[in-house]
């Protein structure tokens, strides 16, 4: 049940208030699992942990910033885009990335975090029979822009994140693909998801959750009474 919790606040996040530790953390014990393929990983309550404790961290962040105002995002979609970032950087800027999504590199060293988000994505794509969730990444890389074929092979196995060849001189065929796609992801949901491009921009790296659950036949008799 815990899990479940922990990863519920990890969809999506809209709270009046902030509840919390004094010290602004939450309680948790971090703990290294084996896995099978990947050697060792984060275990999926610590990263369920973590990743609320980032969740509560940018909520404040962000309140502070928009004092009169309801906050709703996705911090589920902020952390896993900045974690496959953080496949591409090194040194101060690694740590800084790896930091900031509140991982404790000494007790959670980068080779165990990147299997532990692998392991949580796929926890949360089978969440039952009756719930549909989808979640997926997609780097729209500017054409003629050598990225290391490493870096996509990582991105691909451990995030499933996609790679789109995109001429971002031409912004609005750019939008289009872009938004095209999310919508697509997204069964109609999102139809617009970029309104503007900068025709100087490398890379747009999107990250989407879709979540599905019908109603019961008893929520269904309850709603037409």
């Amino acid at each position: 049940m815990a899990l479940l919790v922990a990863l519920v606040l990890l969809m999506a996040w809209f709270c009046p208030a902030v509840l919390c530790q004094p010290d602004g953390s939450l309680g948790r014990n971090t703990e290294v699992q084996e896995d099978q393929n990947n050697g060792t990983r984060v275990d999926s309550l610590t990263m369920a942990y973590i990743n609320t404790d980032f969740a509560f961290s940018l909520y404040k962040e962000l309140v502070l910033k928009n004092p009169d105002k309801n906050v709703i995002f996705s911090p589920l979609s902020i952390s896993v885009a900045l974690a496959i970032l953080s496949l591409g950087a090194s040194n101060n800027t690694l740590e800084e990335i790896l930091e900031g999504l509140k991982f404790n590199l000494t007790e959670s060293p980068e080779a165990d975090i990147h299997p532990g988000f692998e392991h949580l994505l796929h926890v949360l794509s089978y969440p039952g029979d009756q719930v549909k969730i989808s979640i997926g990444s997609n780097m729209f890389i500017k054409k003629h822009l050598d990225i290391l074929a490493e870096f996509k092979e990582k991105a691909q196995m451990l995030y499933q994140a996609e790679a789109s060849v995109t001429d971002f001189q031409q912004p609005h065929e750019a939008k289009k693909l872009i938004n095209d796609y999310v919508s697509q992801q997204t069964q109609g949901k999102i139809k617009e998801l970029i309104s503007h491009l900068d025709e100087s921009l490398l890379v747009v790296l999107v990250n989407y959750i879709y979540f599905k659950e019908p109603l019961s036949s008893q929520s269904k008799r309850v709603v037409l009474d």
